[in-house]
């Protein structure tokens, strides 16, 4: 699990970098970067709520084997 999470976060580290680049580009417009950023930060959403649900499970599954 812990592999995922680091996977994840550094995913999650290029998606945001990816998304700076998007804001700093002088040569788009504010609808262009809009269109261009929203991708980006419904993956990010989707990735967090995936890694905050199997971190729930994960607790779960190690509270009912106690």
């Amino acid at each position: 699990m812990d592999k995922f999470n680091e996977c994840v976060k550094e995913y999650i580290k290029e998606l945001e970098n990816e998304f700076i680049k998007i804001l700093k580009n002088p040569k788009m417009d504010k609808k262009a970067k809009n269109l261009a950023t929203k991708p980006l930060v419904t993956k990010k959403k989707i990735l967090l709520n995936t890694l905050d649900a199997l971190n729930l499970v994960d607790k779960e599954s190690k509270n009912e084997k106690s």
